[in-house]
């Protein structure tokens, strides 16, 4: 049984009642804005090819557009004037150097890490409702968790998009906030870093993606929509707790 959104018991339909079958676009726009459907046929008929493919090349062209106009040079000079004040300009510079090129490597290969980063959360997640006495298997979790995703890759077209548009140089911080989905914008990031580290979460794109989750896994699991959330939401809180302790260690270091 699980609860509607009016609070009242549903039956979710059974995982391999015969339904028409969508194409793997169809259910990417479905997984969107019809999302009890399509994820219910993603349950009984899991796939992964056409949400993975988007995945990394919607990612690929992003990073081939975005990195070209971060400064990392000055993100990584900043970051080194605030803990090493006392390194000699020379090798300052040098480690600027290297610290530059190597955060640009680690964008560019980004798009590839994504699909291990997914699978990653599909199988916690899985092992997490199997723990709590759900059902489903590993091809299921990771097909719910790919088209759960959708919203993420919504929101980098977004941000590209912005980008582009305002033209210039942009730093890696301020990328974090240009499309202004998330309460990161209220506080100053470098001088309120923890602040930032828990509003930055609460974001427009990452609460659809957890939306998305809870129902898709609903239906994976066999559970109902209370106990998805119960679930999904809570190992969201661990994510953010570690990102906000993560934070106040690095202000820590900074001032001390």
């Amino acid at each position: 049984m699980t609860s509607g959104i009016d609070g009242t018991s549903q039956t979710p339909p059974a995982v391999g009642a015969a339904s028409p079958r969508k194409s793997g676009i169809q259910r990417i726009v479905g997984a969107l804005f019809s999302p009890g459907e399509t994820f219910r046929e993603i349950a009984e008929r899991p796939d992964f090819l056409a949400p993975l493919l988007v995945i990394v090349v919607i990612s690929i062209v992003s990073v081939m557009v975005v990195v070209p106009r971060i400064d990392f040079e000055s993100m990584i000079r900043e970051q080194m004037s605030q803990t090493n004040p006392d390194m000699a300009a020379e090798d300052r510079e040098r480690a600027v150097r290297f610290g530059a090129a190597f955060t640009k490597a680690m964008f560019y290969v980004s798009p590839l890490l994504a699909p291990i980063l997914v699978t990653i959360i599909a199988g916690i997640l899985l092992l997490a409702f199997r723990l709590f006495g759900g059902e489903g298997n590993f091809k299921q979790a990771f097909s719910v968790t790919l088209y759960s995703w959708m919203p993420m890759i919504v929101g980098g077209i977004v941000g590209t998009i912005i980008l582009v548009g305002r033209g210039g140089s942009v730093s890696a911080e301020e990328l974090q906030t240009l499309v202004m989905s998330n309460l990161g914008f209220l506080v100053d990031q470098k001088e309120n870093m923890v602040a930032f580290a828990f509003l930055s979460s609460i974001d427009l794109f990452t609460l659809w993606t957890l939306v998305l989750l809870i129902i898709g896994f609903a239906y994976v699991a066999r559970v109902s929509r209370a106990v998805s959330s119960a679930i999904v939401l809570s190992l969201w809180a661990i994510l953010v707790v570690i990102k906000v302790g993560l934070a106040a260690m690095g202000a820590a270091r900074m001032k001390g």
